[in-house]
């Protein structure tokens, strides 16, 4: 019931009101903010880079995943396709050209495969240029030349090498050995045809992150078995083994879902596109069901956690696999998808290796079996361990998701490839 003096005073009852409206859009506000804090707060390792640029990316690169699971269970579009736009937004539209760095900068087709070429002006009247072939990364998935164009700018500027980027195939759209064979014929071709491409046949170095370091050991290490001889390889938290997936690295950090998308459903996904039949790889992989008891004895002692890891889980030898997964991803535990599935006869002679690994990554600890077989095998190796940062971090050099590590990492890996080339 309005009251006598409310009728006299109908600021104060509009005051009170807008008080109470005030009160209520600042109490939504914080509430909002508490929700997407909860949502976006995942716990990362002390002195973790810029932690709360790498929540939200993740954050929101994981939403976009999910809503493209869901868009394409209603076919309303491809998800792949949707992450890769996002993907290039994200980073490969934030490409640097500054004419300072007298770099030259185009795209051609080798063999009918395209690549994009770096080359510093100095050489404009070379016939012999150091060179770096680059394979990018992106789980066979989703990197391209122009994704990884900040990093390949990068090291042609800093190391002042030639740098041929190449544009392999992806999945799903093409299956297992399509990205090995792309990147096996554009290197094959460079060798064997040196001086057509002005390039120095003694000093090419094979580099890349992730699937591409797979594929650059991969490739080292057919060149050595045809005579070839690469001057070193540079593996940027390389991609080494698809045989143990019980490794510690695996169990501590793909359930953290790194970047967003590094989880266990889409590292499922990928292992399936890359098989012809593309059948349904389920969670049985990671308790390594993809073997059988036969390979576990035989490729165990390449992947020895408990003799070149200072921590281990247990390791059945005697389990046998399941029978679909054995017959339909063989070629996963074959050397021209784990090329750490192979003899110390064969490592040892591999070219100087420059290898780096990340603390927050699936993939660090085939990095340090990697490193430690080869030091047994008194190799020359350079290794280096970035203990507080994350796997992909070394791509965000530019643009709104940069992080400062990424440059340090970039610089770091470029004066190590220099000094091997």
């Amino acid at each position: 019931m309005t009251t006598v003096n409310e009728i006299k005073n109908p600021s104060k009852q509009i005051a009170s009101k807008q008080t109470v409206s005030k009160q209520t859009i600042f109490l939504v506000i914080v509430g909002l903010s508490a929700l997407s804090i909860s949502l976006i707060y995942q716990p990362l390792p002390e002195n973790f880079p810029q932690p709360w640029k790498y929540r939200f990316l993740s954050f929101w690169a994981h939403l976009f995943s999910k809503i493209g699971y869901l868009g394409e269970q209603v076919n309303l579009f491809d998800r792949i396709h949707v992450l890769r736009f996002l993907y290039y937004i994200a980073v490969g539209c934030f490409q640097v050209r500054d004419p300072q760095h007298h770099l030259k900068v185009y795209d051609r087709k080798i063999l009918n495969i395209s690549v994009r070429i770096y080359e510093p002006e100095e050489f404009a009247h070379e016939d012999k240029m150091p060179t770096i072939i680059h394979f990018h990364g992106g789980g066979w998935l989703l990197g391209c030349r122009e994704t990884y164009d900040q990093v390949t700018y990068a090291l042609a500027n800093l190391t002042r090498a030639l740098v041929i980027s190449v544009e392999y195939r992806r999945v799903p759209e093409h299956y297992f050995p399509a990205a090995l064979d792309d990147c096996t014929l554009i290197t094959y071709e460079l060798f064997r045809n040196a001086a057509n491409y002005r390039i120095d046949v003694n000093r090419i170095t094979l580099a890349g992150d992730s699937a591409g370091g797979n594929l650059a050991l991969v490739i080292t290490q057919s060149l050595l078995r045809d005579g070839f001889s690469p001057r070193a390889a540079c593996l940027i938290y390389p991609a080494l083994q698809f045989f143990d997936f019980t490794l510690p690295s695996y169990r501590l950090y793909l359930p953290r879902n790194i970047l967003g998308v590094i989880n266990e459903q889409n590292f499922l996904e990928v292992m399936s596109e890359l098989t012809q039949s593309k059948i349904k790889v389920t969670r049985d992989v990671l308790f390594n069901n993809h073997t059988s008891a036969k390979d576990k004895k035989r490729l165990r002692p390449y992947v020895d956690a408990q003799k070149y890891l200072p921590i281990s889980l247990p390791f059945d030898s005697d389990e046998e696999g399941d029978e679909d997964l054995i017959q339909n991803l063989s070629f996963l535990i074959s050397p021209k998808m784990s090329p750490l599935l192979v003899s110390d006869e064969e490592l040892s002679k591999l070219p100087p290796i420059i290898l780096f690994t990340t603390e927050y990554d699936i993939l660090r600890d085939e990095g340090f079996i990697f490193a430690e077989r080869l030091k047994s095998l008194n190799k020359t190796l350079y290794h280096h361990h970035f203990p507080t940062t994350f796997h992909g971090a070394h791509l965000l050099i530019h643009g709104p998701i940069s992080f400062n590590i990424a440059y340090e990492m970039i610089e770091h890996i470029a004066r190590k490839i220099q000094e091997n080339l």
